[in-house]
């Protein structure tokens, strides 16, 4: 999922290669779109483009302190304010 979506924060388009060179290569968070909460109890099949995005680890901790958990792009609002 994180080769398909790549490696920059969605939300704010930190990079942790950039920032931390080839300790942070290929290292992102994966947050589901959908609360994990929020899905059935049966085993369902996850669509990595849809389902998922990635996130920093401070814009993961940051979009789960809203309630309800806002979209990515209502988070991206909240960010630029």
């Amino acid at each position: 999922m994180k080769q398909l979506q790549g490696y920059t924060c969605k939300a704010c388009g930190f990079n942790f290669e950039v920032r931390y060179g080839e300790i942070g290569r290929d290292f992102i968070e994966a947050h589901h779109t959908v609360p994990i909460s929020n899905l059935s109890k049966e085993k369902i099949k996850l669509d990595p483009m849809q389902d998922f995005t990635v996130l920093c680890s401070n814009c993961h901790r940051m979009i789960h302190r809203r309630k309800p958990i806002p979209t990515l792009e209502e988070f991206k609002r909240i960010l630029k304010m």
